[in-house]
């Protein structure tokens, strides 16, 4: 390049660069649940382009801010996720978006600012994940003392194209290899389900549990399980996985001696176990049910391959009970931490399994 043409380049105004990078994004359709991606990417909403010094309600180890950010992280995410009319509300009580919603996912505590560690995921910990082999943690990851942020569990650019990650999930959290925590959902056909993909949203504007619901195309696999087991491998597996589950085949076929509860692989009983097992019946006694897979799209009743895995148990962001756990008694109003008459652990076992169903019968 001649010197008359570097001059050129060094004149030219900022905003022409500007338009330059936008025009990088590409101009194909948004899907339906995606943000950040596509004619919705706008980078101007999270980069500047130059770096500036920013505050934060952190302390200073968490202030390492990435390539060009507003923000911190976890600032900049709640920027549009916390009390916003602009997006789902994520952080503590709901009152972004849509303040009516039961959301599926529940809601995230962070240190020093809302709620208290051990209720779910807990933004800026430098805790290691439990059940996490190897062990993982946000510091691990990234290094030094940043601890847990948004971007650790969702691609803040939105999904691989072609692969439509339901809510912009990373396929490669925590431990897994790239690919291996992929969830799906049927992009682009909301209200239509499409049973080769793992969620089926039924609205694109909502957030709340009603509106969603969880396919099983492999019977013996669960994809949001895989997802999870990124960070908690050693919770997670199907049922003979002597190093995490346990269980061995009965009689019937059944599955005896679990050492943790299977997230895949394992259908509810048709009918009460006398052992004290699953029963599709008994789940389906129930007003407020938590949220199983269906091979077959069939929840309310739920069909015999009603499949239970980890968010039927857990609200993925959390919520005001210990891991995030689901106290639903299946009476009175739906809540995140459960409905209104759930008040202990019980009362989530008695969903699915006789010996604790009277706990459900209040």
């Amino acid at each position: 390049m001649d010197r008359p043409t570097r001059q050129a380049a060094v004149d030219r105004p900022l905003y022409v660069i500007a338009l330059s990078l936008v025009a990088l994004a590409p101009l194909t359709a948004a899907r339906p649940g995606d943000y950040h991606e596509s004619n919705t990417l706008d980078c101007a909403e999270c980069h500047v382009l130059h770096p500036q010094p920013i505050a934060s309600s952190l302390p200073s180890a968490n202030q390492r801010v990435g390539p060009l950010l507003k923000k911190d992280v976890n600032d900049l995410c709640l920027s549009c996720h916390d009390d916003s009319a602009r997006a789902p509300d994520v952080l503590g009580r709901n009152l972004g978006r849509t303040p009516g919603d039961v959301r599926q996912a529940g809601y995230l505590n962070r240190l020093g600012v809302v709620g208290q560690a051990g209720t779910g995921h807990t933004l800026d910990s430098l805790e290691t994940a439990p059940g996490s082999n190897p062990p993982w943690s946000a510091a691990d990851e990234q290094g030094g003392a940043r601890g847990l942020n948004c971007i650790h569990c969702h691609a803040p650019h939105g999904s691989a194209s072609g692969t439509h990650a339901y809510r912009n999930l990373r396929d490669d959290a925590g431990n897994n290899r790239p690919g291996q925590g992929l969830v799906t959902y049927n992009a682009g056909l909301a209200g239509t389900n499409d049973l080769s993909r793992d969620v089926f949203q039924r609205q694109t504007l909502r957030y709340d549990e009603s509106i969603v619901d969880f396919n099983e195309p492999d019977r013996e696999d669960s994809a949001m399980a895989r997802f999870c087991a990124g960070c908690h491998g050693e919770f997670h597996g199907r049922p003979g996985d002597a190093a995490t589950i346990g269980g061995q085949r009965g009689p019937g076929g059944r599955y005896r001696g679990f050492v943790r509860h299977p997230a895949a692989g394992v259908d509810l009983a048709l009918r009460a176990d006398p052992d004290g097992g699953s029963s599709v019946a008994l789940y389906n006694q129930h007003v407020n049910k938590v949220k199983v897979m269906s091979s077959s799209g069939l929840w309310n009743p739920a069909a015999g391959n009603a499949t239970p895995t980890c968010i039927s148990c857990h609200k993925a962001h959390g919520n005001g009970n210990a891991f995030g756990l689901i106290f639903r008694s299946g009476q009175g109003r739906l809540t995140e931490d459960g409905d209104s008459k759930g008040i202990q652990v019980e009362h989530l076992c008695g969903q699915c399994h006789q010996e604790a169903s009277s706990f459900a019968r209040l």
